[in-house]
């Protein structure tokens, strides 16, 4: 009896380990390899690539579906042009050859209508770019086209356009970030802090060399710009004494404050837009009437009343030619756009009779601010 003991225990083991054996099965583990373009303009094609894996088997069906379009192929790679525009969320899964699915994984496509594009910075600029230690600059931007707009240096979200004043302690670049749904467009902007200190003058304008000019010849003292009732055009001068400001200094900024005193009639709908020219006339006389067509490198042109200051590159480039040269002066002419005035009746074209269309500027009110390093 006690030889069969062991035989028996051996049986019951083996018994009880044939119970006990695993008989689950692992599903199988779906990859996206790849999808690219992940960002398109309705109409392009994107092409999608996966695999999957079944430790304990094959991988026998494929599947996959957008959260937009529904179910888009059945085969582990494929290419297609007909998403529909919008944010597309890609699934894909895999099945193995015991029926059992993966779960899902994903991938983004955005897809764009047609003529939707990235953001557009239209302008980002910093003004003045040259500042000394503890002055500022203002940063202005206008973007369009856009879901998000950042700036850095701890400055944050900001709106579509607007402006923000700086005064870093050192020169530092600004970074401008704008995203929509089709992707990011950025733009750069410096701000120079420079090592020589910054020297502000303000310039009044000269009022014995400030006035007007007629087209028929006649100089005023006040500074006039426009038609007068009997039609004649006029044009206004105004005068700087830029002595004050040493031969050899480096320009950072121009600014320049027209001081209206009255408007007479409808100058800007009648005589379009009014133009500055860098006009070296020293004493006015008859001959500095611009007299033709407009010429072309105007230093500044607007459409309305001045109600803010005038300031271009153009403006501080023609200041510092004067500086670097000569003259002790700096003068400009302002002139509209159209010489003559008309009115339509019927299909004949008539002149503007007893209106005049003209501003008039303050005397000794004008200002010229100039900020230079030396």
């Amino acid at each position: 009896m006690k030889k069969l003991l062991l035989p028996a225990i051996l049986i019951v083991l083996v018994t009880v380990g044939c119970l006990y054996a695993p008989t689950t099965k692992i599903p199988p583990t779906a990859y996206v390899d790849s999808v690219y373009p992940i960002n398109i303009t309705c109409g392009e094609t994107v092409d999608f690539k996966g695999h999957g894996i079944d430790p304990d088997g094959t991988v026998g069906a494929y599947d996959w579906r957008s959260s937009r379009d529904g179910d888009l192929s059945t085969a582990p790679s494929f290419s297609t042009s007909t998403l529909s525009p919008g944010t597309h969320t890609i699934w894909f899964k895999v099945q193995d050859n015991d029926g059992q699915w993966s779960n899902e994984v994903s991938a983004t496509v955005v897809v764009a209508a047609v003529g939707e594009t990235k953001p557009v910075i239209n302008s980002f600029i910093a003004n003045p770019a040259n500042i000394g230690l503890g002055e500022t600059a203002t940063l202005s931007w206008d973007v369009t086209g856009c879901t998000n707009v950042s700036i850095n240096q701890a400055i944050g979200s900001v709106g579509l356009n607007g402006t923000r004043v700086v005064s870093p302690s050192k020169t530092t670049t600004y970074t401008l970030t704008a995203v929509n749904q089709l992707g990011t467009t950025m733009a750069n902007v410096q701000v120079v802090v420079g090592q020589k200190p910054i020297t502000k003058v303000e310039l009044y304008s000269i009022a014995a060399e400030d006035g007007q000019v007629s087209r028929s010849g006649s100089i005023g003292s006040q500074p006039l710009v426009g038609d007068t009732v009997s039609g004649v055009v006029i044009q206004g001068f105004f005068s700087f004494d830029i002595s004050a400001i040493p031969k050899g200094a480096s320009l950072t900024s121009a600014t320049l404050d027209l001081a209206t005193s009255d408007t007479f009639g409808d100058p800007f709908n009648v005589l379009g837009r009014l133009y500055i020219y860098d006009c070296q006339y020293t004493k006015l006389k008859a001959s500095d009437f611009a007299i033709g067509p407009l010429l072309p490198g105007a230093l500044y042109s607007t459409v309305s009343i001045f109600n803010e200051s005038v300031s271009s590159d153009l403006l501080l480039n023609a200041i510092q030619e004067r500086v670097n040269g000569d003259g002790n002066r700096f003068q400009i002419r302002l002139q509209f756009e159209k010489t003559q005035a008309y009115r339509s009746t019927g299909y004949t074209p008539q002149t503007y009779m007893n209106l005049a269309d003209f501003i008039a500027f303050s005397v000794d009110r004008t200002k010229l601010t100039v900020r230079y390093q030396y």
